[in-house]
This record gives structure tokens, sequence and C-alpha cells, in this order.
């Protein structure tokens, strides 16, 4: 498999996937649909048992959705659309990798905001180091996290932590995403790929069968949220589409789009409140 945004590798079992858009790995439709192809490859998919999400980028795993792309969803006949009119596009892409028969794991050493953190919340497995960065800064600039960001950070961390992230639109680190429950752990870059390499090679030993029945009790467990996630995401499409037209709202993420480079992604809500 050879993508544009994608550096795709097999190790036995395990599938490892980095992302690789320089400078700042924005996601972008091009990367969404990579990642629909990557994921519609592996529904049928018995000899991979684990995917491994990582990043070819040092400083970022995803620094967030191209904010350019955003602004083309409703006026661009070529932007990817969802089959439904309650869903778009990226919670389209989450749910179906939050669905796979494989095991996910992604491992987070830089910044991981917006469309990242999103992508981040449907899979399996979750780890960082403690210097990583996480946010949701779509509030900075008037709208919402609408990848499925708003609902599945409410359902995993609980509305009052969610409420914090979302509306602070501050970057927070990833001892404190430990702590919220948005990663498993946090672990010093030294441990980093051999605590999670190790665990992958791990996973990948366990036959399909119980891999596939643990996955099993825990959709009877959690299988009557599903609605509820759902009316979740038609509410964030809603929201999106309402708060796109609220007067100043695309000026400013037009604005916003002059950010997106590498000195000002650093420090991505600095560089939005010293704009406004």
């Amino acid at each position: 498999m050879t993508y544009q945004t994608l550096n795709v590798r097999r190790d036995g079992r395990i599938l490892y996937v980095d992302f690789n858009h320089p400078p700042v790995n924005l996601m972008t439709f091009q990367m969404a649909g990579e990642l629909f192809d990557l994921g519609g490859s592996l529904v049928t998919d018995r000899e991979t048992a684990v995917v491994v999400f990582g990043s070819a980028n040092p400083e970022f795993f995803i620094a967030h959705f191209d904010l350019g792309d955003i602004l083309r969803m409703d006026s661009d006949p070529s932007v990817p659309q969802s089959r439904y009119d309650d869903i778009n596009a990226l919670q389209a892409l989450t749910t179906m990798w939050q669905n796979l028969p494989q095991v996910t794991i992604s491992v987070i050493d830089g910044i991981c905001r917006g469309a990242g953190l999103e992508f981040l919340l449907a899979t399996d497995l979750r780890f960082a180091t403690p210097e990583s960065r996480f946010a949701l800064p779509e509030a900075s600039g008037g709208i919402l996290p609408a990848g499925g960001g708003t609902t599945r950070l409410a359902m995993q961390i609980g509305p009052v932590r969610a409420r914090e992230v979302i509306l602070s639109a501050r970057d927070f680190t990833g001892e404190e995403a430990a702590a919220y429950g948005i990663v498993s752990r946090a672990l010093p870059r030294e441990e980093l790929n051999a605590y999670t390499d190790s665990l992958a090679r791990d996973i990948a030993k366990r036959p399909a069968s119980t891999i596939a029945a643990v996955n099993e009790v825990f959709k009877n467990v959690y299988g009557a949220l599903a609605d509820a996630q759902f009316a979740g995401f038609a509410a964030e499409n809603t929201a999106l589409r309402n708060l796109l037209e609220v007067p100043g709202t695309k000026e400013a993420l037009q604005l916003m789009t002059g950010l997106q480079d590498l000195e000002h992604e650093r420090d991505l809500p600095a560089a939005i409140a010293a704009a406004q």
C-alpha cells in the first residue's frame, strides 16, 4: 500500500502507520481519503491483528484539520461528502476505525490537536510522552470539534472535563491526558516505543477469536450508547454548519489559515490569541 500522507509498513501481523504530511501533519481531505482506503482494506483482513499509529514528524502527531479544507466543505463539489446527512466525512472516518476488527494503538510523542485528537479518541489503546501536548482549539475560532470529538470526549472523560478541554481550547500535557483518561498512560520518551512495540507483539500473538470475543463483550456492554453517540454526531454536524454561518466565523477561520505553519503551530493557542 502506497499513500501520499501515510507511511505504511508491516511486521508480521502488525501494521505500522505513520502520518507523514509535512511540515506539521495537517489532516486534509486527502489524508482522510487515504485513511478510509486503508481502513476499508482492513475490514476483511485476517492477517493483520494490530495497527499502530505514529508519526514521521518528530514534533507533530497530527496538528489539526486543514482550515482551508473546512472552509471548502459547503462550496466545493470536489470535497468528499458522507453518505448520510446526519454525520460528516470525518465522523464517518473515525466511526469506521472505531469498529474495525483489529486492535488500534496510537503512540504520541509531540503535538496532537483538533482532528488528530478526534481520531485518537476512536482508537483502542493510546500512549503518550509526558511532554506531548493535546488540544481541541476549535472554540477559539468560533466553531466546535465536529469530527466526533465533542461527543466522544464527553462520553469517555465526562462532560465536566470535556467542557474544560473544549471551551478553554488550551494545550494540555501527556500527563494531564493520562489523568483525564484520554491516553492509557504517559511514558518517558526512551520507554514509549519499546513498551508499545512489545504490547503490539503480545496482542498479535492472541488468537483472532479471542480478540473478537473481547470486542463482542465490550460491544454488548456499550451497545446501548450507540444511539447516544450518533445523536451527538448529528448535533455536532448541525452545530458546525450553523456556526459557519454566524457573521465573522468564516472570516476568523480564514485569518487563522495563515497560522498553519511550523512557527505558529508549535504554540497555536498563543498564536491564535495574538491574532485576535
